[in-house]
């Protein structure tokens, strides 16, 4: 579905940046479902690394989704 607000981007670059934004946050549910499952007490502390994979994820989404609904602009 494309937006119906336009940033002078060619359709292509839309649709990348949209798919993008969808991987990230894809990888972020991943990581937030491996920690609930790896938080169990007989499977270790994997819990740290994966909660850190999911806030990388997840502020990497928030700013491209900022950056998208800016248009760029800083």
């Amino acid at each position: 579905m494309e937006s119906q607000v336009r940033q002078n981007y060619h359709r292509d670059s839309e649709v990348a940046i949209n798919r993008m934004i969808n991987m990230e946050m894809f990888a972020s549910y991943t990581y937030t479902s491996m920690a609930f499952y790896f938080s169990r007490d007989d499977l270790g502390d994997h819990v740290t690394n994966l909660t850190k994979m999911d806030a990388v994820n997840n502020k990497m989404a928030e700013y491209l989704f900022d950056k998208h609904t800016l248009g760029g602009q800083s």
